[in-house]
């Protein structure tokens, strides 16, 4: 079965050196996030570090799942951490018109 994998993110990319960058970005880890924040560390190059925050309670799959999706950066030199946020806890969103 090839389940499709969402999670909530926070995720911060730095580079310094010459040239020092910061980039954040905050969503739904969607293949198409996962994607760009690929290419947003390889376009920033060896010594870049990647910082991907979930959830305090993903589970210890989801987490696997996270960081086998960045395994390759790692090869190129890019550092990559992905780790649970403990002060975050995510509550689903409840829409509540007409109250």
């Amino acid at each position: 079965m090839n389940e499709q994998k969402v999670f909530p993110f926070r995720a911060r990319l730095d580079k310094r050196g010459p040239a020092t960058m910061r980039s954040e970005r905050t969503g739904w880890l969607t293949p198409y996030e996962v994607e760009t924040l690929f290419s947003d560390a390889m376009w920033a190059g060896h010594g870049a570090e990647l910082d991907v925050a979930v959830p305090a309670k993903t589970s210890e799959d989801g987490l696997a799942w996270i960081r086998s999706r960045f395994d390759r950066l790692r090869m190129r030199g890019i550092g990559v951490r992905v780790r649970r946020d403990s002060t975050w806890e995510f509550r689903d969103v409840v829409n509540r018109r007409g109250s």
